[in-house]
């Protein structure tokens, strides 16, 4: 053999070994296996606009949106920490959050999302209850707002204090 078939067989096994390392990557992020069309990090693409609905007056940008060969668009949210037994609800309304906003900019209505902790994922059925309770929250949210009244403080963390956007207004901050 010359030296030109060492060089493809070479690159072919290059490839072969990228190959086995990426699937081995994507099996690792615990995404379903579907094309990532949408990823708040510049390691799949450049880094997309932030999803707007103007209507609902929010914003966000996914951690993920998956594309399935159905066509179905699925937002998937990666946490770190710890994996708890069940998803936190605050998790699950940001998840829904995601759901009404890929509805918004993308004319397409998930049927679920994907919460990725360190140990389990967690499907997240878009139900029209969990919708309810977020557009509830996020009125709660607006009319907190509106009065200037924040809401009660649920920890004993100065660092979380430090970081709440509410701290400005807050009387019941800590150090």
């Amino acid at each position: 053999m010359n030296n030109a078939w060492w060089f493809v067989l070479l690159l072919l096994a290059v490839a072969a070994v990228l190959l086995l390392l990426s699937l081995r990557e994507r099996k690792k992020s615990g995404l379903p296996g579907a094309r990532v069309v949408y990823a708040d990090s510049d390691l799949w693409q450049r880094v997309p606009e932030t999803l707007l609905d103007a209507q609902l007056g929010i914003v966000g940008k996914p951690d993920y949106v998956m594309k399935t060969r159905q066509g179905d668009l699925i937002p998937v949210e990666v946490k770190t920490g710890n994996t708890p037994e069940a998803p936190y609800d605050s998790h699950r309304l940001q998840l829904m959050a995601y759901g009404l906003l890929i509805r918004s900019n993308y004319g397409k209505t998930p049927l679920y999302g994907l919460l990725h902790y360190p140990e389990k994922d967690f499907r997240v059925d878009f139900t029209p209850a969990l919708e309810a309770q977020l557009l509830n929250t996020l009125e709660n949210i607006r009319r907190m707002e509106r009065e200037r009244q924040p809401p009660a403080r649920s920890h004993a963390m100065s660092a979380r204090c430090r970081g709440c956007g509410y701290r400005r207004i807050c009387d019941e901050k800590l150090g």
